[in-house]
């Protein structure tokens, strides 16, 4: 449950909060009636600018938990470079992310994809879909899947600032689950669950305020023709993509990982005319090894992204 600002009273002199029961929940609509409640803080913190109050339950302790969210200015440091990455979002690759150091990224999304599969089939077999099980279920598996946002912007941000990144282009994905007349696009079965389950949109929110925090920005550019055009020649042509993963070009004849190519242009921002690399050309000695052998990192729950040969899976 949410309380905002209008059904909040903040008592700072004693550390006190007044929150509305609301309409709902009153004997009369028009009751005076509210939930007082009592905080202490460390020694240092103070609570200002009170945003939104938030009661969460929490399963480990088995206890209900009020979590107070405050407004707070801090001072954007400078960029920690002048370099572009850019960040092509997908389902397989949850992420890629090309620097312009000849360097790649990739970020699977296959923990997003099993709680997608197993989280509803659990919830399916809840006699009462509103019950407490369901209830339960629902709440860890969005908690499961915003640490794993939390993590992944996380971990990007770390990258870019390792690599002198000042500014971050995302593809705009806004549409992609519509298609030119407004209806929902249909992938089949599973893959219908993994498009209209694909939080992207949340976690180029988390990515933003994150990347602010380091003195990036990020920069949402289009993707049109970004995973069909090669980046390093500008050859554009739908069957060059021959497998989920694989991308040759008839024209250079090279070879590269598809979710690193669609990055590398949507860093180039291809699509923008007025972008003096909006040709796409590696140029010069550039060697082309990076497109097709990126570092992979795998979501651990503990410790976060970790290479991909340091991380044991497990199961929800």
């Amino acid at each position: 449950m949410t309380w905002k600002q209008n059904g909040i009273r903040h008592d700072t002199k004693n550390n006190r909060v007044r929150l509305s029961k609301g309409a709902n929940h009153k004997e009369h609509p028009r009751a005076w009636e509210y939930i007082l409640v009592e905080y202490e803080t460390r020694p240092g913190v103070e609570v200002e600018n009170l945003q939104q109050v938030r009661a969460v339950y929490d399963q480990a302790k088995e206890r209900w938990e009020l979590h107070l969210v405050c407004k707070d200015e801090i001072e954007t440091p400078d960029a920690p470079g002048n370099e572009t990455a850019g960040i092509d979002l997908g389902i397989s690759n949850f992420a890629a992310v090309a620097y312009s150091t000849e360097d790649a990224d990739l970020y699977p999304g296959n923990r997003l994809k099993q709680d997608g599969y197993y989280f509803p089939k659990e919830i399916a077999k809840c006699d009462d879909s509103g019950g407490d099980r369901a209830t339960r279920l629902h709440h860890k598996w969005s908690e499961r899947r915003t640490h794993f946002f939390h993590s992944l912007a996380k971990h990007i941000v770390e990258r870019c600032v390792e690599k002198g990144v000042g500014r971050i282009n995302v593809g705009d994905l806004a549409g992609v689950r519509e298609n030119e007349n407004g209806e929902s696009k249909n992938w089949g079965k599973h893959g219908n669950l993994d498009l209209h389950g694909w939080a992207f949109d949340g976690f180029t929110s988390i990515l933003e305020y994150k990347a602010k925090v380091a003195g990036i920005e990020v920069v949402e550019v289009s993707e049109r023709d970004t995973s069909k055009t090669c980046c390093v020649c500008g050859k554009e042509d739908d069957s060059q993509r021959v497998e989920r993963g694989l991308y040759v070009c008839e024209e250079c004849d090279a070879a590269f990982n598809a979710d690193v190519n669609g990055a590398e242009n949507i860093r180039l921002d291809i699509n923008d005319e007025s972008n003096s690399e909006s040709a796409p050309s590696l140029g010069g000695d550039r060697s082309t090894g990076w497109l097709a052998q990126p570092g992979v990192y795998l979501h651990d729950l503990s410790r976060g992204f970790q290479p991909r040969t340091e991380v044991v899976d497990c199961k929800p």
